[in-house]
């Protein structure tokens, strides 16, 4: 993840055709992935993504196809050398002429920088994370899946950077398939470990977050794993 401050922090955005290929991008866009327009005209907008986040995104893109209604997305971006940026885009998409189009803002996210008094347990949880993401590449996401505890673990890292976390990039995170995520975060929801909010930016959005309970429970896991 890049460093607070490597990258201006303005909006940009991109548009692709309904094969997710790139059409156009502005040059702040660009700019963020340390490369020229051209370079990125043409591509598929998945190669653009980082490899963990390919596939929420293109669920997104899908259900934003069916149900014609905008959304919120967090996902990480990766520039000409490889290395990954966290953006929030807000993706639309328009039916012309038999032919559709996505586009989308790019907001590049401010990152958390500092002393951090929980910063061993946040280290802790980025690295299970970290190592069921390899499990998945190397055995297949079908072959294991835990939704709910990615959820857990997601919220908590974000939760000590400092990041609202919204619906859609919660599921993302869980690496499960949108509507099952969507139903782990309903029963998170019911057994109090996490609770909704509105986003007070845009009340379009709901953001996500642990509760007292939820962060005193992942606290507590977290210490007892690190002294197995």
């Amino acid at each position: 993840m890049m460093e607070s401050g490597q990258h201006p922090r303005r909006l940009s955005g991109w548009l692709a055709d309904a094969r997710r290929r790139i059409i156009d991008v502005d040059d702040g866009l660009a700019l963020l992935m340390r490369c020229q327009r051209k370079d990125v005209i043409g591509c598929d907008l998945l190669d653009l993504i980082h490899p963990d986040d390919r596939h929420g995104v293109r669920e997104t893109l899908e259900l934003i196809a069916r149900d014609q209604i905008p959304l919120a997305c967090t996902y990480r971006i990766t520039d000409r050398e490889g290395a990954a940026l966290w953006v929030e885009s807000h993706i639309g998409s328009t039916l012309a002429v038999g032919l559709r189009h996505y586009h989308a803002t790019v907001d590049p996210e401010e990152q958390a920088i500092g002393e951090d008094t929980s910063a061993k347990l946040r280290a802790a949880a980025e690295r299970i994370l970290t190592k069921r993401r390899l499990r998945a590449q190397y055995f297949g996401e079908d072959m294991f899946g835990e939704p709910a505890f990615d959820l857990l673990l997601e919220l908590f890292v974000r939760a000590h950077e400092g990041r609202d976390v919204h619906t859609t990039s919660a599921a993302v995170a869980s690496g499960a398939p949108l509507t099952t995520a969507l139903r782990q975060i309903t029963a998170l929801v019911d057994r109090g470990y996490i609770q909704r909010g509105a986003d007070p930016v845009d009340r379009r959005r709901v953001l996500l977050q642990l509760t007292p309970t939820g962060m005193a429970t992942m606290h507590g896991y977290l210490d007892a794993a690190e002294r197995v």
